[in-house]
C-alpha cells in the first residue's frame, strides 16, 4: 500500500504541474525554441547526433518535447493527459518543431498516450526562463553535482573509517556512472536528462543516508516507493525502468545493516518500487480510458506487442534477427563512452569477472548477512541484459541509447569487488 499511497501522491503533484503549465502562451515557448534554432543549440537538418557532447546524442526527443510542450490545439483538460506529438511517420522532429514554430506547418493533432509526460511539463515550465541551452545546461550541471557529492561522501567514509567497506562499494558505483553512463552527450537530453537525475539523486540518497548508521525499513521502502513513481514519471522507454529496478534490487542492501532480517526490507523496497511504477501508469492509463475515445488506448498495446517483437510496424527499419540484434547492441555500447567501444567492452568484461571473484569470495568466507548482500548485488547484475533480450526489438532499434544501462553491471561487478577486500582469502 505504501508504494500505491507514494505514487498516487506524486501523481498528483504532477498532474497539477501540468494543469498549470498549461496557461504558458505558445509564443512564450516558440520565441526560445525560434532562438535556440538560431543559435545552433537546436539543428533543423539533423534529429540524431551520436556523441555530441554540447547538443546531445538524442536531438530528436528534445525536438519532441518541445513540440508537444508547444502544441495546443486540443481543449486543456485533454492535453493536461496526454500533450499532442508530432504525426507517428516523422523521421526528423527536429524539422517540424521548426515550422511548427515558425507558423509555416501544421501538422495533423495526436495525442501521445504511452507516457506520463512528466518531461514535457518540466520542458513547459523551464524552457521560458532558460531556454532551450539553458535547460540543457541545468540538467546536465544538477548531474554533475550530484556525482561529485557522491564521490565526496564516498571519500568521505573512506577516510572516517565508518562503514568504510560501504564506503569503498559506494565509491566504484558512482565513479563508474561518472564514466560510463554517457552523461557527456545524454545527461542534457530533455527527455534522458531527468531520468537520470532520478537515478542519480536515488544512489546518494541511499549512500549519504547510510554513511553514518544503516538506513532504517520505513525510509527504505518510503524512497524505493518514491523512486518508482518518478521512474514512471520521466519513463520514455529509455531504459529508466529496468535500471530503477536493478539499482533496488542491487544498492539498496549497501544502505541496510549486515543482517540476516535484511530479506524481508529488500523485498518490501522491490515491490514498493515495482507498485509505485504500476500504480502511476494505472492512474494514467484509467485517465485516458476515461477522457479519450475507446480506442486510445489499442495504441499503447501495438506499442508494446512491437517491443517485445510480438508485431511488426512496416513503417520502421528494424532489426528481427540474432545478428542485428548482437551487431545493434554492439553498436550502441558508444552511447556509454563515445568512439570507445573495445573499452566499454573491456571494461563490462572486466568488472563482470571482478565482480564474480568477489561474489565467490563472499559466499566462501562471508557471514550470512554479507553472503545474503551479495547474492543480492550479483542477481541486480542479470536484469539490465535480460531487460534488453526481453524486449529485443526495441533493444536493436535503440540500442545506442538503451545498452547504457549495462553501466549498472561495470557498477556493480566492481562493488562486489570492493566489498570482498576485507574478507580473508579462502584456504
Amino acid at each position: 500500500m505504501i508504494g500505491a499511497a507514494v505514487a498516487l501522491a506524486i501523481f498528483g503533484v504532477f498532474r497539477g504541474l501540468a494543469i498549470a503549465s498549461l496557461r504558458i502562451d505558445r509564443d512564450a515557448l516558440a520565441r526560445p525554441v525560434a532562438a535556440a534554432f538560431a543559435s545552433g543549440a537546436l539543428d533543423v537538418e539533423a534529429s540524431w547526433m551520436h556523441g555530441n557532447t554540447e547538443i546531445g546524442s538524442h536531438q530528436y526527443n528534445d525536438c519532441l518535447i518541445l513540440f508537444q510542450a508547444m502544441d495546443d490545439r486540443a481543449p486543456a483538460r485533454l492535453r493536461a493527459i496526454s500533450p499532442l506529438s508530432v504525426p507517428v511517420d516523422t523521421n526528423n522532429s527536429c524539422a517540424a518543431l521548426h515550422g511548427f514554430a515558425s507558423g509555416q506547418v501544421q501538422p495533423p493533432t495526436r495525442f501521445y498516450h504511452q507516457y506520463l509526460h512528466a518531461h514535457t511539463t518540466l520542458a513547459r515550465w523551464l524552457v521560458p526562463q532558460l531556454g532551450v541551452a539553458g535547460l540543457r545546461g541545468l540538467y546536465k550541471l544538477l548531474a554533475t553535482l550530484l556525482l561529485l557529492a557522491g564521490i565526496g561522501y564516498a571519500l568521505m567514509g573512506l577516510a572516517r573509517g565508518r562503514r568504510a567497506h560501504e564506503a569503498g562499494a559506494w565509491l566504484a558505483i558512482v565513479v563508474v556512472f561518472a564514466r560510463w553512463f554517457g552523461l557527456e552527450s545524454f545527461g542534457q537530453s530533455l527527455g534522458h536528462g531527468p531520468a537520470d537525475l532520478v537515478v542519480l539523486a536515488f544512489l546518494l540518497f541511499l549512500a549519504r543516508g547510510s554513511a553514518e548508521r544503516p538506513l532504517g525499513e520505513g525510509a527504505v521502502v518510503i524512497a524505493a516507493a518514491a523512486f518508482g513513481a518518478l521512474t514512471m514519471q520521466f519513463e520514455f522507454l529509455t531504459g529508466g525502468l529496468p535500471l530503477g529496478l536493478a539499482v533496488v534490487l542491487g544498492a539498496v542492501p549497501l544502505a541496510l545493516s549486515v543482517d540476516v532480517g535484511n530479506g524481508r526490507t529488500l523485498l518490501r523496497a522491490v515491490i514498493a518500487f515495482s507498485i509505485a511504477a504500476g500504480a502511476t501508469m494505472i492512474a494514467k492509463l484509467l485517465l485516458v480510458a476515461i477522457m479519450f475515445p475507446a480506442g486510445a488506448l489499442a495504441t499503447i498495446e501495438h506499442q508494446l506487442l512491437f517491443r517485445v517483437g510480438l508485431e511488426q510496424a512496416a513503417r520502421r527499419d528494424t532489426a528481427v534477427g540474432g545478428y542485428e540484434f548482437v551487431t545493434h547492441l554492439w553498436a550502441g555500447l558508444e552511447g556509454m563512452a563515445s568512439g570507445m567501444h573495445i573499452l566499454v567492452l573491456g571494461s563490462l568484461a572486466i568488472a563482470l569477472v571482478a565482480g564474480g571473484w568477489g561474489y565467490r569470495r563472499l559466499r566462501v568466507s562471508a557471514d550470512a548477512g554479507e553472503r545474503f548482500r551479495a547474492t543480492a548485488l550479483a542477481a541486480s547484475l542479470l536484469v539490465p541484459p535480460l531487460w534488453l533480450v526481453l524486449f529485443w526489438q526495441h533493444s536493436a532499434e535503440h540500442a545506442w541509447f538503451m545498452d547504457r544501462i549495462l553501466t549498472w553491471d561495470i557498477a556493480g561487478g566492481m562493488a562486489l569487488f570492493a566489498l570482498a577486500l576485507r574478507q580473508p582469502a579462502s584456504e
